[in-house]
């Protein structure tokens, strides 16, 4: 009689009934109704924005059938048990004060003591052991003993709990990029909160390795930044698991009840200019900040109407259980919406992608109207404008950002290094992450040295690290910490992890030590050959600086010696000073075999005339040399002098911000076949603008000269590249020194993957270009002049077998009789697998990046170093007596500015490298390389190019005190560089 009931709800059509039985119905339902009316039984009526409940308790008996109205039994018992678990869930809570006994993701590795250790705390540093054991670390303290512990001995180094990373692609867009491992963004609609990385992570990528190498043992994994609701987040460990499942790698692997810990579950969404200026060209909401508002509040809205009718399709379940009765609907759910719903009921940590003031309030407008917290604003570049925004939402927000990596967008225009100090006096806790692989997670470590560089303080930039990130995922019990019951997830450092060239020494994770010899899954391929692979074996640094130097505070004096007319700083640094002496030098590096010491019984000077070196050395006092009638003389307090840093291999000046077409030079995009190029071909003099952030911020850290290229498009010719002085204001005509060569090189790039010749013609293109020029009009033709010897040619070129082709056509060249014809590899990832070839053919190499990063399918076995690889890419070329240099990074992340720390990232574990060999890498080797006898260096006679710092350049917290050349009008002083 299921169709005669009138208390259930269907918009089905009734079947055709009989007479007999439409009487018999009828009059068998009048008789019910009148019995139901006479007893006054109370009938329940629900109705919500999305659900209609109407039942009682009504039992009709027919055929011997007790029929109950409303959804079967097994649809109300699977709606009873989300109800309480909805409660559960609601009320469950992880007891962090409680000691562990057990970490579920445990391996089966001994019992380890570790002894002689510098333990980090947190704040401060410790001498003691500590003892691990079943993946947790049992005791920290001092002469501890453990009966069959494995006993190592960490010879004084530091110890600190693994880094924590959340913010990391690692696995959803795995090593060497490839179209196949693309899993990041699912872009078919800007709102797709209902999609999970965990579905997506790849186990076998090779970055997992590379990436732990470098002391991270724990990483969120986030789905990409296109989409505002880009989806479900993981945070997983770093230790193989031999299952190769993703679910073996969760940090809530094994977790069950008598862990008393929740599970976190975690969420990306992403606001500003990703998500608009993916879907604004293709005509689809969101176009502007508008539109992402209101699909934000729309997503919000409807999980907001689902989550009441659950609570009232709960409540009302609540009352009729008793009595046995049932609801008309089944219980209201919508998987496209279920992690939504997850998140306004406090089940899900929120890390949003957000940079400007205005997409920040956005958020937290968004959080306050529906009732959501965010754990964490990632990158947030412009957070340190608004703390008090951040400060309106509900939880106390977490900043995930860089220590300094700017300038590749709008968003990412408006920093300050001084952010993570503002931040945190604002009471707004501040960790560091990567965006791997964007940038390379294994330097994570890099991004709090640039913050303690900059004035943070040394524990809080470790924290931020480890604690801070630890807490933000909910998991501060656990991990993050060296604490008694907190999982054994830690680092051995090989020096102070905030000092330059800081690697790991070994890393635990889980009470598992990392194997970096051996493959860390089935099938998986570690990229490097084994030969390269460092062992137990072989030398490990000694232990090295465990303490931080203190920082230098060292200030210029100036000096009156009689002149009756003291001169005043603002003057002696002013426009006008073009004449001058530094006295009580400590160290003077002029060139390649031209180091100084100075002291007080031996002083060192640096005499300027009129923009020119006429002394240097100890021979310049007043005695023996006339100073600069009424010039200023600074005592720089035993300050250090380089040379002016030069920037290359990037078109600074030629490209302000990545992803804003207009200002840009161009990409160029020349017919190779044509034979008028030469005529044609883009020439960076034409192009380059002076005084634009970059350079001025390049300029500031000691980057007096820039060899700027054309941007490069899918053609191998970019066009020729310009040396210019970097200190200019506005144009090149405002000084007659900003240009220091039109013609710098011939630039070339060996492009992949893009729309063009294959590799073969490109490179086939080259050659033909550099041969069939000759006797063409030699004198304009580039192309011949090179040819000649008279400009070099540099190539962009990673892979090993390309490069290889390169060394091929000096071959070629020289063959026909062009032995002057100078090559340069830039890029040169794989370029120590044939250094013996290159040192051979003297063709040099700058490096770019300077540390490894197998980003591409062409770098993929470049050398990452300890505790990877026994050495880098660098140490190779350098052992075969390869001229290299070091490019700049990126000249959209502002990484020029950083180049004096790039160059002494070796020094920490090469015994083999010189301080004078460092400073080479990014001065004189770059100007012989181009032909530019006077960049790079400084030489009686020559141009005054140096920077001037107020200790040893490559310890962080040592400043550019004075940055003098590069056409500026006088010295620039620390007085007058607005650090930001």
């Amino acid at each position: 009689m299921k169709d005669s009931l009138p208390l259930l709800s269907t918009d089905r059509p009734r079947k055709r009934q009989r007479p007999w039985k439409t009487l018999v119905g009828g009059t068998a339902l009048f008789a019910v109704c009148c019995f139901f009316l006479s007893r006054q039984l109370p009938t329940v009526n629900i109705r919500t924005s999305s659900l209609v409940v109407e039942t009682n308790k009504v039992t009709i008996q027919q055929d011997d059938r007790v029929v109950m109205p409303g959804i079967s039994a097994a649809s109300m018992d699977y709606g009873l048990h989300h109800c309480r678990r909805i409660h559960d869930q609601a009320h469950a809570h992880t007891n962090t004060t409680r000691r562990r006994h057990r970490n579920p993701r445990a391996g089966k590795s001994q019992a380890t003591l570790i002894t002689n250790a510098q333990l980090w705390v947190g704040d401060q540093f410790i001498q003691g052991d500590l003892l691990v054991e079943n993946g947790l670390i049992q005791k920290v303290g001092t002469n501890l003993a453990a009966k069959d512990a494995k006993v190592v001995d960490a010879q004084g180094r530091i110890v600190t709990p693994g880094i924590v990373d959340m913010h990391s692609h690692m696995g959803v867009y795995s090593l060497p990029a490839l179209q196949g491992n693309s899993d990041g963004n699912e872009m078919v609609q800007p709102t797709t909160p209902f999609v999970r990385v965990h579905d997506a992570i790849d186990p076998t990528d090779p970055g997992i390795k590379i990436i732990t190498s470098g002391g991270i043992t724990t990483s969120l994994i986030l789905p990409g930044s296109g989409n505002l609701m880009g989806g479900e987040a993981a945070v997983v460990k770093h230790r193989p698991v031999p299952t190769l499942s993703v679910y073996d790698m969760l940090v809530s692997a094994g977790l069950e009840k008598e862990d008393q810990e929740v599970a976190h579950r975690y969420m990306k969404m992403a606001c500003g200019e990703n998500p608009k200026n993916f879907y604004g060209p293709m005509v689809k909401m969101p176009m502007t900040r508008l539109g992402e508002g209101y699909l934000f509040r729309e997503q919000f809205a409807e999980a907001s109407s689902l989550l009441r009718s659950q609570d009232d399709w709960c409540d009302a379940a609540e009352h009729l259980k008793q009595e046995g009765g049932r609801l008309a609907t089944p219980f209201p759910e919508k998987l496209a919406l279920e992690s939504l719903v997850a998140l306004l009921r406090g089940q899900v940590k929120l890390n949003v992608h957000c940079y400007l003031p205005q997409d920040l309030e956005a958020m937290v407008d968004h959080s306050l109207e529906f009732g959501f917290e965010i754990a964490a604003f990632h990158h947030a570049l412009s957070a340190w404008q608004v703390p008090e925004i951040i400060k309106r939402a509900k939880s106390n927000i977490t900043i995930a950002t860089f220590g300094d990596m700017w300038g590749y967008k709008r968003e990412a225009w408006f920093t300050n290094v001084q952010a993570p100090n503002i931040l945190t006096e604002a009471g707004i806790p501040v960790a560091f992450k990567s965006d791997h692989p964007v940038m390379n997670a294994r330097d994570l470590v890099h991004e709090a040295q640039k913050a303690y560089h900059y004035g943070f303080d040394e524990h809080l930039a470790l924290s931020a690290l480890t604690s801070v990130p630890a807490n933000a995922l909910g998991l501060g019990h656990r991990i993050g910490s060296l604490k008694e019951g907190y999982d054994a997830d830690l680092v051995i450092w090989e020096r102070h992890p905030l000092r330059l060239g800081a690697r790991p020494k070994q890393v635990m994770i889980d009470g598992d030590w990392m194997d970096f010899t051996k493959p860390w899954s089935k099938g998986s391929d570690d990229l490097v050959d084994k030969e390269y692979l460092m062992t137990e074996r072989d030398a490990v640094p000694p232990v090295g600086d465990v303490t931080l130097p203190p920082r230098p505070n060292l200030t210029m004096r100036l000096e009156d010696h009689g002149t009756g007319n003291p001169v005043k700083m603002q003057d002696a640094c002013g426009k006008d000073s073009h004449s001058f002496v530094l006295r009580n030098i400590g160290r003077l590096v002029m060139g390649p075999d031209q180091t100084y010491q100075g002291s007080q019984q031996d002083q060192l000077y640096l005499i300027v005339q009129n923009g020119t070196v006429v002394c240097a050395g100890h021979d310049c006092d007043r005695k023996q040399f006339e100073w600069p009638a009424g010039g200023p003389v600074f005592d720089v307090q035993g300050g250090v002098i380089l040379p002016g840093l030069v920037s290359s291999g990037v078109p600074m000046g030629m490209m302000e911000i990545q992803a804003e077409p207009t200002t840009q030079d161009g990409l160029t995009n020349h017919d190779v076949n044509d034979a008028q190029l030469y005529k044609t071909i883009a020439k960076g003099v034409d192009g380059i603008k002076m005084h634009g952030l970059h350079m001025v911020k390049a300029f500031q850290g000691g980057v007096t000269s820039t060899i700027s290229q054309p941007l490069m498009g899918a053609e191998p010719l970019a066009g020729v590249s310009v040396a210019v002085r970097t200190g200019v204001k506005n144009t090149v005509l405002d000084s007659e020194d900003a240009i220091i060569k039109e013609e710098a090189a011939l630039q070339f790039t060996i492009n992949h993957g893009l729309p063009g010749p294959t590799i073969s013609q490109q490179i086939a293109s080259i050659r033909r270009l550099l041969l069939e020029s000759v006797g063409k009009d030699e004198d304009k033709n580039v192309f011949a002049r090179a040819t000649r010897g008279e400009l070099p040619v540099v190539i962009q070129v990673d892979n090993k077998d390309e490069i290889a082709a390169v060394i091929r056509l000096k071959q070629t060249l020289i063959k026909e009789g062009h032995d002057k014809a100078q090559l340069i590899v830039l890029g040169g990832a794989e370029a120590y697998l044939v250094a013996g070839h290159l040192a051979h053919w003297k063709i040099p190499v700058l490096l770019m990046p300077a540390r490894c990063h197998p980003i591409l399918w062409p770098q993929r076995q470049c050398l990452p170093g300890h505790p990877f690889t026994k050495e880098t890419g660098l140490d190779v070329l350098l052992r075969y007596k390869v001229t290299v240099g070091l490019a700049s990074t990126d000249v959209d992340n502002g990484d020029a500015r950083n180049l004096i720390w790039e160059a002494g990232w070796n020094l920490a574990h090469n015994d083999q490298f010189s301080f004078e060999e460092a400073v080479g890498l990014v001065t004189w080797n770059i100007g012989s390389m181009f032909g530019l006898k006077d960049v790079g260096r400084l030489s009686v006679g020559g141009p005054a190019d140096f920077v001037m710092y107020d200790g040893n350049p490559f310890e962080f917290g040592t400043r550019a005190m004075m940055v003098n050349g590069g056409a500026h009008e006088g010295p620039l002083c620390a007085k007058d560089m607005a650090i930001f």
